[in-house]
């Protein structure tokens, strides 16, 4: 068995607007010194920093202390409890650190002061969010200093940044006479992810024996369960060579996954005239199994596919109504889905009959993208499953229900990833939804488009997962690693296409970190 692990990428996501607005609320006046940050004066000594190394991979169930520090009060505190729990500590930096001045609330034009009275300030950027190892704790400390009642708003860019599925939260903070107040319960809600308990406040210069105290009282649960098909390590991906029906039906049975219910098939019947969509002779056994039905949606660009009669005919002729029933999901409009905690979208117009089905297996041939840079299975459980106007929506970042052209590239991105979490949402996140992707003919170009370029990639074999985030990264390896893979390198660097991953990850979608399994070993 060959293993190969990707770590993860994570980007300083800044989009905490919907946090921002909920902190308006708790702000006070700047005559309440209380709650406001303290004058970087008269200060306690840091206790002595533990011996541990800052953002190192971890194994198994270990603890991590994050904390953002102004004056170092939170720090000495954030170094006692890292001491006393043998755990790791992580320092949230912002990439412009803040100066004396900046922390002089006092000020009307400090950096604080400008940052408090208008919240489209607070994003604050960081030099990095990302945790070595971060799949491997089960219990975070997250500290900071009360800054106007509410958490230092650094913290908020972090929390907002990570995935807390899994974990203990335990919030702390640092104020001459503020409490806790709803800090903890407005990151908690700012996370959306983990198990947050009642933080606590420490005064400045706290003993380690109050803090001691505290960390006894502590009732810590144990870790959640990793969800189905994922590892210590990430998400499983099975892989074969073997480009064949009886591969593909190998590394879709080593998923383990039983479908219930009316069962549809999720795949591209391919544009017109010579597109490189996955033939039925290689599909027919495994959607034949599951007593399957083929779904697709019309396209927004015009084309062949743009309308049910027509796209219908399409199917046809490429052999698809030869071996199943195929439906055609937006053929009486659309459905909307909630979008939780997505960068752009709020709401998702996937085809009307979507509903109809109880289970999906996604196919995806994997390839270029025109404007996604790359096609595999976020882009099929987004554009693929979006209605005309579903379509439209994505490719503009919201922006328009008519037209997919004249969107920004960074928000078309996001609204993929956003509109893919929608559908897996829906679906239990691998519970009723499973992902197999062919990496056969591999062009720059997508099925969508009837003249593709030449394929440059020789035939890699076939991926199967529960996870679309890790089953379009292990494509992507796969794919780099492959010769004649560089006209693929540039157009996906071009597009900003490894963004969509970026950002699928940070909204949990699904995990960019992977086991790679291969069942021909």
């Amino acid at each position: 068995m060959r293993k190969e692990t990707m770590m993860k990428k994570l980007i300083a996501i800044l989009m905490c607007a919907a946090l921002l607005l909920s902190l308006a609320a708790c702000s006070f006046d700047r005559a309440h010194a209380s709650e406001a940050p303290a004058e970087p004066t008269a200060e306690a000594e840091p206790a002595a920093a533990p011996e541990t190394a800052e953002n190192t991979q971890t194994t198994g169930n270990r603890t991590l202390v994050v904390y953002f520090s102004a004056t170092n009060n939170t720090e000495a505190v954030a170094n006692t409890i890292a001491a006393a729990m043998n755990a790791d500590v992580f320092e949230i930096i912002p990439a412009q650190p803040y100066t004396s001045d900046d922390l002089n609330w006092r000020d009307g034009d400090s950096r604080v002061s400008r940052e408090h009275d208008d919240e489209s300030l607070r994003t604050v950027a960081l030099e990095s969010t990302a945790v070595d190892g971060w799949e491997d704790y089960s219990t975070v400390f997250v500290g900071y200093p009360i800054w106007w009642g509410i958490a230092a708003w650094p913290v908020s860019s972090f929390v907002a940044a990570n995935d807390f599925t899994g974990k203990a939260v335990i919030p702390f903070c640092t104020s001459s006479s503020s409490g806790l107040g709803e800090s903890g319960q407005l990151l908690a809600e700012a996370a959306g992810t983990g198990t947050w308990l009642e933080g606590q406040r420490f005064r400045s210069g706290v003993s380690e024996a109050d803090v001691q105290a505290w960390l006894d009282g502590l009732d810590i649960p144990a870790a959640e369960p990793a969800p189905a098909n994922e590892t210590a390590e990430g998400s499983t991906v099975y892989f074969t060579s073997s480009i064949t029906p009886e591969g593909m039906m190998a590394v879709y049975e080593a998923l383990g996954w039983t479908p219930t219910g009316n069962v549809a098939v999720k795949l591209s019947t391919g544009e017109p005239p010579a597109s490189n969509y996955l033939r039925p002779e290689l599909i027919a056994d495994l959607v034949q199994s599951v007593d399957g039905t083929i779904v697709e949606c019309n396209t927004a660009y015009g084309g062949s596919r743009s309308e049910t009669a027509m796209h219908r005919q399409v199917a046809e002729d490429h052999g698809f109504t030869a071996i199943v029933d195929v439906d055609i999901l937006d053929e009486e409009g659309s459905l909307e889905l909630p979008v939780e905690g997505g960068n752009v979208l709020t709401s998702n117009l996937v085809g009307g009959h979507f509903g109809n089905y109880d289970s999906y297996i996604v196919l995806s041939h994997f390839k270029g993208h025109a404007m996604a840079g790359f096609g595999g299975a976020i882009k099929n459980i987004s554009i693929g499953l979006g209605s005309q106007e579903g379509k439209c929506l994505i490719h503009t970042g919201g922006k328009s229900h008519t037209s997919p052209w004249g969107g920004d590239q960074t928000a078309f991105t996001e609204s993929m990833a956003d509109a893919g979490k929608s559908v897996s949402d829906y679906l239990g996140h691998g519970e009723r939804i499973v992902y197999v992707s062919v990496l056969n003919n591999i062009s720059i170009d997508c099925d969508c488009d009837g003249n593709p370029a030449e394929p440059d990639i020789h035939d890699i074999g076939i991926l199967a997962s529960t996870d679309p985030v890790a089953i379009d990264q292990a494509a992507i390896d796969l794919c780099f690693a492959a010769e004649g893979s560089e006209s693929l390198q540039a157009r996906v660097e071009r597009q900003n296409g490894l963004h969509t991953l970026e950002a699928a990850e940070q909204i949990g979608l699904g995990s960019r970190t992977y086991e790679l399994v291969d069942i021909d070993a």
